[in-house]
C-alpha cells in the first residue's frame, strides 16, 4: 500500500507537472484556437483515453519493451511525428482554402467530432515519450513491502496522474476558447487561427524527431 508521505509527494509533483505546457496541452489548445471550445474538449477527451493506453502498459511493465528495444521507442516516435505533421499540413491547407472560413462554426463539427475525438487517441498512443514517463516516474512512490502488490500500486497512481493531467488540459482549453472568441472579432481570424494551430502541429512533430 502506498504510503501517505509517498503519496503527498506524488500528487505535488504531479499537480506542477501538469501544468507545465506539453505536447498534449498544446495539442488541445491548438484544436480550440482552430475548430473551438467543443473539439477542444474532445480532444481532451480522446488523449485522457489514449492516456490509459500507456497507464496499463506502465501497470503490467509491458513499457520496459520501450527501454529494451530502442527500435519500438523510434518507430512510434515517428508515426506520431509524421501523423501531427499530417494533422498540422492538413489543418493549414483547409485554411488557405478558406473551407472553415466559409462554414464558421459549423465547418469543425462537418469534419466531425468522432475525427477529432480519435485524433486525440492516436495522437496520444504514438508518444512513447509517455510511456516511459509512467515507468519512470511512477515507480519512485510505490511501495516495496514484502507482499505489497506493485502493479495495482502503479495502476492507481497511473489513473490519478492522467486525471489531472487531463484537468490541466481542460482548463488550458477553456482559456484558449475565451481567446479565440476575442480573436475572431477581427476580419479573417478564423484563417489565421486554423494556420497557427496547423504550425503548432508541425512544430510539435519535428520536435519530437529533433528530441
Amino acid at each position: 500500500m502506498i504510503q501517505t508521505p509517498e503519496m503527498t509527494a506524488f500528487l505535488l509533483l504531479i499537480f506542477l507537472y501538469a501544468f507545465m505546457p506539453g505536447p498534449a496541452m498544446l495539442y488541445s489548445v491548438g484544436q480550440t484556437l482552430s475548430c473551438g471550445k467543443r473539439a477542444g474538449i474532445l480532444s481532451v477527451i480522446g488523449l485522457h483515453l489514449g492516456g490509459y493506453f500507456h497507464v496499463v502498459l506502465s501497470a503490467v511493465c509491458l513499457s520496459s519493451a520501450f527501454v529494451l528495444s530502442p527500435m519500438v521507442f523510434e518507430a512510434m516516435k515517428h508515426l506520431g511525428a509524421v501523423y501531427l505533421i499530417w494533422l498540422g499540413i492538413t489543418r493549414i491547407y483547409k485554411a488557405q482554402t478558406q473551407v472553415w472560413c466559409e462554414k464558421q462554426q459549423s465547418g469543425c463539427q462537418h469534419d466531425s467530432d468522432q475525427r477529432v475525438f480519435v485524433d486525440g487517441i492516436i495522437v496520444d498512443v504514438l508518444n512513447p515519450k509517455a510511456a516511459l514517463f509512467y515507468l519512470a516516474f511512477l515507480p519512485q512512490f510505490v511501495s516495496r513491502d514484502i507482499g505489497s502488490d506493485i502493479w495495482p500500486q502503479l495502476l492507481l497512481l497511473g489513473i490519478i496522474t492522467n486525471i489531472v493531467f487531463s484537468c490541466a488540459d481542460l482548463l488550458s482549453v477553456l482559456l484558449a476558447s475565451r481567446l479565440r472568441a476575442a480573436l475572431l472579432l477581427k476580419h479573417n481570424a478564423w484563417i489565421y487561427l486554423s494556420k497557427w494551430a496547423g504550425s503548432i502541429f508541425i512544430l510539435l512533430g519535428l520536435l519530437a524527431v529533433i528530441n
